[in-house]
């Protein structure tokens, strides 16, 4: 019994998974399944950095402290030989007992639990660790038992597989969360639209149709009689700017005839129910836009109306009673493919509630493969995924493509938080794009543990080692060191619930055509100041300078003796000059407009 409890002494197999960011390998570096250090590298993820780094010399520690005959402990990392990034595939190997290819699939049926290494009589049965210094790898006949000693990575620690396995305290607190394709279809043209959409075309036409006849019938009744329509052909221009600003109630003239008065009310009634309208048609068509259902979190996809890819096995959808609730859309995973932790989170909630429904879309892994099906396809900046030929999309990219590379591709995935974040980010930093983003908040919290066989009580010691680990802040050290707290993700949908609030890109419109406008009028407005106001200016002074001009008389003559300075003669009328001084400048603005025209 003391040999299934103390690890000192001891060297413990660990079956583990590739599971980035927790666990980060070159698996080439692997021999006959077995990951020595140089695998790993510096960056071996947060779970290898802490269980080798920091819990081994921790255990090791405790061993001295308790005078252990031998306070060594070792530990040895082992892959599956199938499915290498599933944690179920790794839990298996323990409690099926082997590292064999049919070790990695559950043998063990939902009623009944016990892993078949619990059993005496079988072959796979676990008699403990191995001594340190022996079992150099698989079939090496130094080795006491069969299969792992223990098993770690993104493994969670969950009711069902605490019926399998014993289990150590959590190390890392986990969650889940949901993850969209960002929301693209908007874009410039639909912001300049957006203003102009609460109205159909033919209503616009209509206006446009009103405005005309007004400005024909302005033309006929007003503007020979009405002086603050100006002459020539100017006179359509001005009219029809009258017209223009009155639609917005802002006419910049007045009628002086009857049926100039009388048009004047009808267009301006007109105005009136037309801003009218569209003032409460916009505020409807953004609310009625604002109402189109979106994926706002994990609530979303309760009732079935959007698809989440999981990773998880397809199953025959005709079979009475069908093997697993939910509506399958796709997949692209074997009926024998072990479900995920995401999979058994949904199936638990239809179990749970007849109401809820997810529309799932199976996958056999979540990153993306070449055509080889063996090569990663890593984020690169120009490197579209979706347009690969052959390559094998994981659930990453099966959501971001959508449906550039199927009908069925699903809308959301859920999986780990931390590894959604590592994810993410890592995309963003080689791209320089999300083309993928976090949305609502997460959900369905556990815990990522060590797990041993059922019969041992090993938990104890390393639960000792994990607190005092724990407490002293490591395991918040390796967060920050690895990026993958909640707040370091770069790559999120912060206004999901955000949807009766416009915002400037909606109504970008408004602010380009007022732009468009400010900007025809500064243009306008440097050209006519410097060119034909310039030229009037001009002419201007000219005149004036001609009008001031009087008679300085003679120092014979009647007026202007005795003094140096000479005083008008009577002769010069003041009321001519002003006259004459009006009649040059009035000269001059008509020679500027005829130039201008």
């Amino acid at each position: 019994q003391d040999f299934l409890s103390h690890p000192c002494g001891r060297k413990f197999r660990i079956a583990t998974h590739l599971a980035p960011p927790m666990i980060q390998l070159d698996a080439t570096k692997c021999a006959n399944q077995l990951c020595p250090p140089e695998a790993f590298g510096e960056d071996g993820g947060l779970t290898y950095e802490f269980i080798q780094h920091k819990l081994l010399p921790q255990l090791i520690q405790q061993c001295k402290d308790a005078g252990a005959a031998n306070p060594t402990v070792e530990f040895d990392w082992y892959l599956p030989a199938a499915e290498r990034t599933s944690a179920t595939s790794a839990v298996n190997m323990v409690c099926n007992g082997g590292f064999a290819e049919k070790d990695v699939q559950s043998s063990h049926k939902a009623t009944n639990l016990t892993c078949p290494n619990a059993n005496p009589s079988a072959a796979s049965y676990y008699k403990g660790p191995s001594p340190a210094g022996t079992c150099a790898g698989i079939g090496d006949p130094s080795c006491v038992s069969p299969g792992p000693d223990m098993v770690t990575g993104a493994v969670h620690v969950v009711a069902e597989r605490l019926l399998q396995l014993q289990f150590s305290m959590p190390y890392y607190a986990v969650s889940q969360i949901t993850v969209v394709r960002p929301d693209t279809s908007f874009s410039i043209a639909d912001g300049i639209l957006n203003v102009f959409r609460c109205f159909r075309l033919d209503l616009y036409v209509g206006i446009a149709v009103e405005m005309l006849i007004i400005w024909f019938m302005f033309m006929v009744v007003e503007s020979t009689v009405n002086d603050d329509i100006i002459d020539g052909w100017g006179s359509y221009v001005d009219t029809f700017y009258w017209v223009f600003s009155g639609i917005f109630g802002g006419a910049d003239k007045a009628p002086i005839t009857i049926g100039g008065k009388i048009i004047f009310c009808a267009h301006a009634f007109f105005a009136v129910i037309i801003i009218a309208t569209y003032t409460g048609s916009v505020a409807a068509f953004f609310t009625a836009q604002a109402a189109v259902p979106t994926v706002t979190g994990f609530e979303s996809l309760q009732k079935g109306a959007f698809s989440v890819a999981v990773r998880g096995p397809i199953w025959d959808t005709t079979e009475e009673p069908p093997p697993y609730l939910g509506i399958l859309a796709a997949g692209d995973s074997p009926e024998e493919e072990n479900p995920s932790i995401q999979f058994k989170l949904l199936q638990s909630l239809m179990r749970a509630s007849s109401s809820t429904k997810f529309t799932m879309v199976m996958t056999r892994r979540m990153e993306s493969r070449a055509a080889d099906g063996v090569t990663a396809l890593e984020p690169a900046a120009g490197v579209d995924p979706c347009t690969l030929e052959g390559a094998q999309l994981g659930a990453y990219d099966q959501v971001m493509c959508g449906t550039k590379v199927s009908d069925s591709a699903p809308d959301t995935l859920i999986f780990d938080t931390p590894s959604v974040i590592y994810e993410l980010n890592k995309r963003k930093n080689a791209t320089g794009e999300c083309g993928l983003v976090t949305v609502g908040t997460t959900f369905s919290p556990t815990g990522f543990g060590v797990g041993f066989p059922a019969r041992t009580t090993f938990q104890v010691a390393f639960d000792s080692a994990i607190l005092n680990l724990t407490t002293r802040g490591v395991m918040d050290e390796l967060v920050e060191r690895y990026q993958i707290a909640t707040r370091h993700s770069m790559c999120t949908f912060a206004d999901a619930n955000g949807g009766l609030q416009m915002t400037t890109s909606e109504m970008l419109g408004l602010f380009i055509i007022t732009g468009a406008f400010i900007v025809i009028a500064l243009v306008h407005g440097g050209v006519e100041r410097f060119t034909f106001t310039a030229k009037a200016r001009a002419a201007l002074r000219e005149e004036e300078q001609r009008a001031l001009v009087i008679d300085v008389p003679k120092e014979d003559e009647d007026h202007g003796k005795g003094g140096p300075i000479a005083v008008p003669g009577e002769d010069v009328d003041a009321k001519e000059a002003e006259a004459d001084r009006l009649k040059a400048l009035a000269e001059a603005e008509e020679k500027a407009q005829e130039e201008q025209e």
